[in-house]
């Protein structure tokens, strides 16, 4: 099946990144490995796809008939029950979750540009053109940084399957601590007087406004392997009137987090008026799965509420990074 789809786009004169493909077609594997389909058709739908459905082969006047797909499918001597399934892949519309195949396919596409080669692909042009218009010599329009992370922000959320979220986690906090360091030393070139709002510093934390993602190191690391806790879930996040970050609320932690936490009461009004000095302290309310995290003394002036993708790494049961990005705030 690789070696047909290569050859036929070579003769539809459609350039073909075969590190992309292979990369693309073990994650679709991945993929429907999680969600109880089989990786190899996955695998199949992959070529499939790229056959006659990315930019460059779609518009062919062959590209996209059904008798041009089975060809193909019977060239490479896939077996016929397996024919009807992978025709969703390159019928009408867009592959949809209803289409089980077709949306690994899809969400492997997405995967493989959060990642480390697909980073460089598109930053190098390698990829897909990301403008309606094309330069005049055919090559394909370089994104910029923040141009690139907004789409795979966009990206992100429009994964179709819960195995590819699962995937996305540790690419896509590569991609928020990229954006995050970009937009930090980018404004270090910023003219004096340029106005630009960003949130005062505190001892280790670094929160980026514009790209919603924070990080927070506790003041005495633990020992011994990195255990990740992941979820999604509401937080509060509370600062004071300089933009200060105080204070971080976990709403509905999960128990495994819960359980090394020391147990404490929560004030009633929620304000971190309980911090004491520099350094981060974790506490957690057992009966409600409330955890809150002090980051600094002072007064509360406003806090944002929001959802986020979470994760809290421990070491020997103790929390040591906290590192989140909000995904819809007010």
């Amino acid at each position: 099946m690789q070696d047909h789809t290569l050859a036929d786009l070579a003769v539809l004169d459609v350039p073909a990144d075969t590190s992309h493909l292979s990369r693309t077609a073990e994650l679709a594997g991945r993929i429907a490995d999680e969600s109880g389909l089989t990786s190899r058709t996955a695998r199949l739908a992959v070529y499939l796809y790229h056959r006659f459905r990315v930019p460059g082969t779609r518009d062919h006047p062959a590209a996209s008939t059904r008798a041009a797909a089975l060809d193909l499918l019977t060239r490479s001597g896939v077996p016929e029950e397996l024919h009807q399934e992978l025709l969703t892949v390159v019928g009408p519309g867009t592959p949809s979750a209803g289409a089980p195949y077709g949306a690994a396919v899809l969400d492997a596409e997405r995967l493989d540009a959060m990642g480390a080669a697909g980073l460089q692909r598109a930053l190098t042009g390698a990829g897909s053109p990301w403008h309606p218009d094309e330069p005049a010599d055919g090559s394909s329009p370089r994104p910029t940084p923040p141009e690139l992370y907004e789409a795979l922000v966009r990206s992100e959320r429009e994964l179709l399957t819960e195995a590819a979220r699962r995937l996305a986690a540790d690419r896509m906090d590569l991609v928020h601590r990229f954006a995050a360091d970009y937009r930090t030393e980018a404004e270090l070139g910023r003219l004096p007087g340029v106005p630009g709002r960003s949130p005062a510093a505190v001892p280790g934390v670094s929160w980026d406004l514009k790209a919603g993602f924070l990080r927070a190191v506790a003041h005495a690391p633990g020992t011994g392997p990195l255990v990740r806790i992941g979820y999604r879930g509401t937080v509060w996040l509370t600062f004071d009137d300089q933009d200060r970050l105080l204070g971080i609320d976990l709403r509905d932690a999960p128990p495994a987090l819960v359980a090394i936490l020391p147990n404490a009461q929560q004030h009633r009004f929620y304000w971190h008026s309980t911090a004491r000095g520099s350094g981060m302290a974790w506490w957690a309310d057992h009966g409600s799965n409330h955890v809150w995290i002090t980051t600094a003394p002072g007064p509360a002036h406003h806090r944002v509420v929001a959802t986020a993708d979470i994760e809290v790494g421990t070491r020997a049961d103790r929390p040591v990074v906290l590192h989140l990005h909000v995904r819809n705030g007010r």
